[in-house]
């Protein structure tokens, strides 16, 4: 892998990745409309994007809490101290909980500023998770936990 590669990898971490595109959807929607007419009396669309959000957001720290009861590691970039494979709870049926919960960040975001741009950044906010993180993680853990990786990975997909 060149040094741009890990370079990108260090500076845009999931997080910071996240952080980047919802400041993307407010810009791109700028000067945001707070919708008071909305929030009074809250639309399909503001109750679809709150649903979403407050769904995308428990997943995520459900995921997370998974990761810490099990004691292992919840740093992109140290895949490699995995020690536990986890594949209950929200890993039983998404390899990567909680980049899922980020993509649904970034839609109900997108849906609750109505910023059509936010909706179509979304494929390359996907691509970057999935290039700079996912497959480096699931490298090391191919590595680390060999055939039960194997077959977990057969079993459960990568989003969902």
């Amino acid at each position: 892998m060149s040094p741009l590669y890990h370079g990108l990898r260090k500076w845009l971490v999931p997080p910071v990745l996240l952080l980047l595109f919802l400041l993307f959807d407010i810009l791109v929607c700028w000067p945001v409309d707070t919708r008071l007419q909305e929030m009074i009396s809250p639309t399909l669309t503001f109750c679809l994007s709150i649903l979403l959000g407050v769904t995308s957001v428990s997943v995520i720290i459900s995921s997370l809490l998974q990761l810490v009861r099990n004691k292992t590691t919840i740093n992109a970039l140290h895949a490699n101290k995995v020690h536990v494979l986890i594949t209950t709870g929200c890993y039983h049926f998404s390899r990567n909980p909680v980049y899922l919960g980020f993509i649904g960040i970034q839609l109900s975001c997108a849906l609750l500023l109505h910023c059509i741009a936010g909706f179509l950044m979304t494929p390359l906010l996907i691509f970057l998770l999935t290039r700079l993180h996912i497959e480096c993680e699931e490298a090391s853990m191919q590595r680390i936990f060999g055939p039960a990786w194997s077959a977990y990975q057969k079993k459960t997909r990568r989003w969902v």
